[in-house]
């Protein structure tokens, strides 16, 4: 499990580095599963030697200007996260098994339900109401955004 968590850090930082720096919040975090998606070819290429428990494999990465919390998890047993509200922006890759969500609709106060099959993702708000649910066997990649607000205008008028 060290082997993946290395790799997609690697597949993390480069893409990052890659990124425009002006662009954060969702918008970043759903252009990285796009790029983490494409490359499902190096991340299947590695063998995954499963073990007889759960997993939680954690790193701070911290690239440029972001600070991002990375989580790789295998859960040999069902496991479900209830009323859950997102303090930060949140992104959640699903390698194996079918990963069910609910997002809680603010306006009807409704439960969404969503289905993640493998090598999908969804990129969820900061203030996002869920309940994840996970099932047996099932390997998920969770990355949270912390912003740091940039400012990103000239502050000098450069104009001869």
């Amino acid at each position: 499990m060290d082997i993946i968590l290395k790799e997609i850090v690697a597949i993390i930082k480069e893409e990052t580095e890659n990124i425009n720096k002006k662009i954060y919040g969702t918008t970043f975090l759903e252009i990285l599963k796009e790029k983490i998606l494409n490359r499902q070819n190096q991340i299947l290429s590695i063998n995954l030697q499963m073990q007889n428990s759960n997993i939680d494999l954690e790193e701070n990465i911290n690239v440029l200007d972001k600070n991002l919390f990375f989580k790789l998890s295998f859960f040999r047993n069902p496991k479900s996260l209830l009323k859950i509200k997102l303090d930060k922006n949140f992104l959640l890759i699903v390698f194996k098994e079918l990963v069910k969500i609910d997002i809680l609709n603010q306006n009807t106060q409704k439960y969404i339900n969503i289905s993640l099959k493998a090598f999908t993702g969804v990129t969820l708000s900061r203030g996002t109401e869920c309940n994840l649910n996970f099932p047996k066997n099932s390997l998920i990649m969770q990355l949270e955004s912390d912003d740091i607000d940039l400012n990103i205008e000239k502050k000098q008028d450069e104009t001869i």
